[in-house]
């Protein structure tokens, strides 16, 4: 969850579940946070889930499962959830002294504003576009230090 907004099926590790034990299923859509940090900066960190496979959560973390499509479009959240605006939202809701801990209670009675359903998507294809120029970018980057490696080597022979 701290290097990816949005999470999905390739982006997971698997763990055993004991006979007994409860887990809750992570479907598309919800929208997951970090329980606990040594920083109340880093408490609430959270991530989008976009994948098809059901997954299982894992105590430390929390999720909210969005139940009414028609008002949040989730590839949308996986940015919002790390915008600074929504940043600045849940910080006082990061407790503590050496650790800091998300107060899940008082957090999911909060309530969250969100553009239209239709300016969410135009947002998201937005930022979405940005991010696959940036990509691009330093793919090209890349190959350019690539090419300036090789020919130094060869002015050097």
């Amino acid at each position: 969850m701290y290097s990816n907004n949005a999470i999905n099926e390739n982006d997971f590790q698997y763990v055993a579940i004991k006979d007994g034990e409860k887990q809750n299923i992570v479907e598309y859509g919800d929208v997951l946070f970090t329980l606990s940090s040594e920083t109340p900066n880093e408490v609430g960190i959270g991530s989008v889930y976009l994948g098809k496979e059901k997954v299982y959560l894992n105590s430390f973390c929390f999720g909210i499962h969005i139940t009414n499509m028609e008002l949040a479009f989730p590839p949308y959240l996986s940015y919002y959830v790390s915008s600074t605006a929504f940043r600045k939202f849940i910080y006082p809701y990061a407790q503590g002294s050496t650790r800091f801990n998300l107060c899940k209670a008082d957090f999911e009675k909060a309530s969250i504003k969100l553009p239209t359903l239709e300016n969410q998507k135009r947002i998201y294809s937005i930022l979405s576009h940005i991010d696959n120029k940036i990509i691009t970018e330093r793919q090209m980057l890349d190959l350019y230090n690539s090419q300036k490696q090789y020919l130094l080597r060869q002015m050097f022979i």
